[in-house]
């Protein structure tokens, strides 16, 4: 079994649950934490049957994200600068993470 990208929602205490490699992308609603569904990169092998949902590639992925969030211009957080978010390419890094 391979590591998949999927979105799951934050354990009780608000901590990650223990089949998540990285995540904490991509936050759907932010502020209701610790119900906060985020997306990420499980671990390879284990059981991701208590994840909201896998996505088998980078087109469900962006239809999923895109009934939450769309295209805008943000501030960096580190930089203050204005950028673009492109959910397409938010998904893309995502899913280069199952390579690295």
């Amino acid at each position: 079994m391979a590591k998949k990208v999927i979105s799951y929602k934050l354990n009780a205490d608000g901590t990650v649950p223990d089949y998540v490699e990285d995540g904490g992308y991509l936050p759907k609603d932010p502020n209701n934490t610790p119900n906060m569904v985020v997306m990420g990169i499980s671990k390879d092998g284990v059981d991701i049957s208590r994840a909201e949902a896998e996505f088998a590639n980078e087109a469900s992925a962006i239809t999923y994200v895109e009934t939450y969030l769309s295209d805008s211009i943000i501030t960096d957080p580190v930089t203050g600068e204005e950028i673009e978010f492109v959910v397409a390419d938010a998904i893309s890094n995502l899913f280069a993470k199952l390579s690295a």
